[in-house]
């Protein structure tokens, strides 16, 4: 810590030499208490240009280059140059097609997504609070120009670089000097650009723009982390398996056939193209895709992505720990009657209360506004004749604001204070009403009422407890429903809040949250030694928590982490930031400080808990996609890579000679495909599997989860069903190639004995199909024709399979041009009609096998799971999109004292310590 200390303060060291200002400089920052003007203001934008740092420009055509440049390019540019070598032009064109196809369709679903991205970023662009023509308003904080007169107040993310006026403010500067306890600044003081404001209320001036900030001059030094999430993590471990098995079975393959005497370049070029077919090429594509389409659905419901990866975190979220105020409830308070203390007025609790709230348009919380309302309007109280010297707001530390304000026609100058009865109380010498206060919280806390305590000192500092002034503030009307359901997705709903456990209770009974909500004690040094023995089965069966600070949110999640639940945090405050961050899925609510947005994975632009709902059952689909996705991926490359490997390194066709079959042609040492076909085959595939992110799913009812073994072991049934249904076509269709006695099987169907071309023709036709044909058994759990598949992947697949029957009975690619070119590998020729039909008959029935097997096999995984207390990971119960329509819109007798150790020590703070 010393060294980060020592590197910040020789930052601010060379900062505060470069903020020595021109005469120029120094005359545009000397702006009045009125602010900048409109016209001003634009002149000084025009000229500085935006608050934001410049942004390396990045070459278009170099950009879209880049996707035809990494490994898996450059494995078909070999097959490329190998192509162009052996002068085989038709393969070589189809070849430089593929190419042209996976980078474009690369970098046009990354720029959809990039687009998508930078539209949501923009609608979470930090806001100033800026004085222009003598008003205040909130801009975007890349328009703060040099000289504007900015307010900041706790939560804000300081937009420029700001000289403070008078006052004082706490900053965490940790994200720039390294530095992690906040540091009080004062009047006159720089801070810089963004860093938090984590306390304070005040005004300053904009010394440093853009560039020119020490953020901004020090930002080529600033690395930013980018951590993977957990299905980065999965799709790189599917793809790691994937290419360690074909690399090594197509390495066996090549020496193989070289061994068997066959042309090096034709061998290798084949080699290429197999390793090109069986490594999803297109992975990532399917991702970025599928996350693309995700944010952007879950954006038009109010719920905003700042990190892709949250949305699968999101899926598999099994707690979400709720603030009250303002999610759980309306914030819209309202006053009701108060409780004096002795012989205090109503005028007196709320012409006190209302000096110690900010009484400015634009810059009160609900608290303040609320008061200063009732106390204005209802009371017809003035507050002219006071004069306000100092002003502590809120702070959840010290949990009350305070106030130094002197009368004027008087002369006397008094504090006053408003905040958590408990903390107003504990600053009071009155002992004596102590019992009194307690039962008239407790009393008032069980019909819901939150209850805010208010006193006044002589400049003795001599606190009088003046009274209490009951606040209400109603549950939302989709609370109850929203938490209802949240039960039935198996998420835990955890209310967390700073209020009475008293009003805890109340909500959580009104809400049917339930009746265990614990106090914060039990995780601080006040817990029992019993509470501390059983503190993680109490965090884990709790309801709530009620009267917390936030370091106890922080300590919340983390606890439950430990237990290894992934868990989601709701929160609005500065504050809530680590709490945020430390959460599997950090969730900002509406009308978030832009700290808490900055620390948040998704930021609900709507109020409430529904929204949540919407956002889960949205991930849990796009996660039933990407597990569609890796089983189907899996497969497909088991059914090519174990067929190829097999037959090409143990079947010899020249085994099976042609007898009276015209135009049959040599027949080779080695079983394989050409090269035209195999990337045809690849071509129409991914085309395919990038549908798969558009594709129809059920959603779970329970959080999802991976179950990679599961995976693994379903894909390669699936796959090896394919490939040994493959294999038996190729020794049936080499056994069909004697005109005088055709294959039985064969003959039986009305087809008559093949060519090699033919043969070969057949099996591209039955791999291609095969292939096609399983993406419908993979996407689901249970009977293929139990789910309709989306439009965009029923359209996909048909596109693939008729161009592959097309290609079949019309083909016409003479690849080695009767010169023999191509090295020893026979064209394809084009078959009937009937042929293809039945290869189409011939696919469907080891379809419905490969359908019942998975049935059977996931049925007894189940059945297993089960019985060994595990979870499949796989859906079974699921939910209908008519889940997500809503139809909307006993109490605690324990008394005990408020007074706790926490808010003695939070009535003793010095505010500008």
């Amino acid at each position: 810590m010393g060294e980060y200390k020592k590197l910040g303060e020789t930052q601010e060291e060379e900062t505060k030499k470069t903020h020595k200002m021109s005469e120029q400089e120094e005359a545009e920052s000397q702006t009045g208490p009125e602010g900048l003007s409109s016209e001003e203001a634009a002149r000084r934008l025009a000229r500085d240009g935006p608050n934001k740092l410049p942004e390396k420009k990045v070459n278009p055509c170099l950009k879209f280059l880049s996707y035809y440049w990494g490994p898996m390019p450059g494995m078909i540019w070999c097959a490329i140059i190998i192509e162009l070598i052996r002068l085989a032009f038709i393969d070589l064109a189809i070849l430089i097609f593929l190419q042209f196809i996976n980078g474009f369709v690369g970098w046009n679903e990354e720029k959809n997504a990039g687009n998508a991205i930078e539209a949501l970023k923009k609608s979470l662009a930090p806001k100033a609070k800026v004085k222009r023509n003598g008003c205040w308003e909130t801009i975007e904080s890349w328009n703060v120009v040099f000289g504007d007169r900015v307010n900041i107040k706790l939560g804000d993310i300081i937009p420029a670089d700001l000289k403070l006026g008078p006052g004082y403010a706490e900053i965490d500067q940790a994200a720039l000097t390294g530095e992690s306890l906040a540091v009080t600044r004062y009047e006159g003081d720089i801070v810089y650009q963004g860093s938090v404001c984590k306390r304070g209320d005040l005004e300053a001036i904009v010394v440093a723009v853009g560039a020119n900030t020490f953020f901004g001059k020090t930002s080529a030094l600033v690395g930013q982390v980018n951590q993977r999430g957990n299905f980065q993590k999965v799709i790189l471990k599917v793809t790691a398996v994937l290419m360690v098995i074909s690399i090594v079975l197509v390495g066996i393959i090549f020496g193989v056939v070289l061994a068997k005497g066959n042309n090096f370049l034709e061998t290798l070029s084949i080699c290429v193209v197999i390793l090109v077919a069986s490594i999803p090429v297109a992975m990532q594509v399917v991702c970025s895709t599928t996350m693309a389409v995700g944010a952007r659905a879950l954006a038009k419901r109010k719920a905003i992505v700042s990190r892709l990866n949250s949305i699968e975190e999101l899926a598999g979220m099994e707690i979400l720990c709720s603030d009250k105020t303002g999610t759980l409830t309306k914030n819209e308070l309202t006053v009701q009657n108060p409780t004096l203390m002795g012989k205090f007025t109503i005028n007196d609790i709320f012409l006190t209360a209302g000096l110690a709230s900010k009484r400015e348009l634009g810059s009160q919380d609900a608290i303040d506004k609320c008061i200063t309302e009732y106390a204005t309007h209802k009371c017809g109280i003035s507050f002219a004749d006071y004069e306000e010297e100092d002003f502590i707001p809120f702070d959840p530390k010290i949990k009350r604001t305070e106030a130094t304000v002197r009368n004027l026609r008087t002369g006397h100058t008094i504090k006053v204070s408003k905040g958590a009865p408990q903390v107003i109380l504990a600053m009071a010498n009155n002992p004596e009403i102590e019992e009194q206060v307690t039962n008239a919280v407790n009393d008032l806390a069980s019909r819901g009422y939150r209850t805010i305590g208010v006193g006044r000192a002589d400049i003795e500092h001599q606190w009088v407890f003046i009274g209490l002034i009951p606040l209400y503030d109603p549950p939302r009307d989709d609370t109850k429903e929203t938490i209802q359901k949240a039960i039935q997705m198996e998420v835990k709903v955890k209310m967390i809040t700073g209020d009475q456990i008293a009003i805890a209770k109340e909500t959580a009974n009104l809400l049917n949250l339930g009746d265990k909500i614990f106090n914060s004690e039990l995780l601080s040094e006040e817990a029992t030694a019993v509470q501390r023995e059983y503190l993680t089965t109490i965090i884990e069966e709790a309801d709530g928590f009620a009267e917390v600070f936030p370091e106890h949110k922080f300590a919340i999640v983390k606890m439950l982490q430990e237990l290894g639940k992934r868990v989601g945090m709701t929160g609005d405050g500065v504050n809530d930031a680590p709490a945020l961050k430390k959460a599997d899925v950090g969730i900002a609510v509406d009308g978030a400080t832009d700290a808490a947005r900055a620390a948040a994975d998704i930021v609900l632009t709507s109020p409430g808990l529904s929204v949540i709902i919407e956002a889960i059952y949205r991930a849990r689909k796009i996660f039933q996609r990407m597990k569609n996705f890796c089983t189907y991926r899996i497969a497909c490359t088991i059914q090519l890579l174990i067929f190829f490997f097999i037959t090409m390194c143990s079947l010899k066709p020249d085994d099976y000679s042609c007898h009276g079959v015209t135009g049959c042609g040599d027949v080779p040492n080695t079983f394989s495909l050409p090269v035209v076909a195999l990337v045809i085959i690849t071509v129409l595939n991914d085309g395919t599997i990038i549908s798969i992110a558009y594709d129809r799913v059920t959603v779970s009812k329970r959080p999802d989860q991976w179950n990679l073994f599961l995976i693994y072991v379903n894909a390669c049934t699936l796959g090896g069903i394919a490939f040994i249904s493959s294999l038996i076509l190729v020794l049936l269709g080499l056994d069909n190639m004697h005109a005088s006695d055709p294959n039985g099987f064969l003959n039986a169907f009305g087809i008559n004995a093949f060519t090699y071309g033919e043969m070969l023709t057949v099996v591209y036709l039955k791999v291609s199909l095969s292939d096609f044909l399983t993406v419908f058994t993979a996407r689901t759990n249970s009977w293929f024709w139990t789910r309709a598949p989306g439009k965009v992947l029923l359209a996909a697949a048909a596109i693939a399979t008729f161009a592959a029957t097309l290609m079949s009975v019309y083909w016409f690619l003479d690849v080695n041009a009767g010169d023999g070119s191509s090295g020893k590998i026979p064209d394809m020729k084009s078959v009937s009609w009937g042929v293809a039909g039945f290869v189409w008959l011939y696919n469907m029935v080891f379809f419905v096998l490969q359908d019942i097997v998975k049935v059977i096999q996931l049925k007894s995984f189940d059945a297993y799971y089960a019985m060994s207390g595990k979870d499949t990971g796989f859906a079974g119960a699921v939910l209908t999109d008519t889940f997500l329509v809503f139809t909307t819109g006993e109490r605690g007798t324990g008394r005990r004292s408020i007074v706790t150790r926490r808010s003695m020590a939070a009535a003793h703070l010095d505010g500008k310590a």
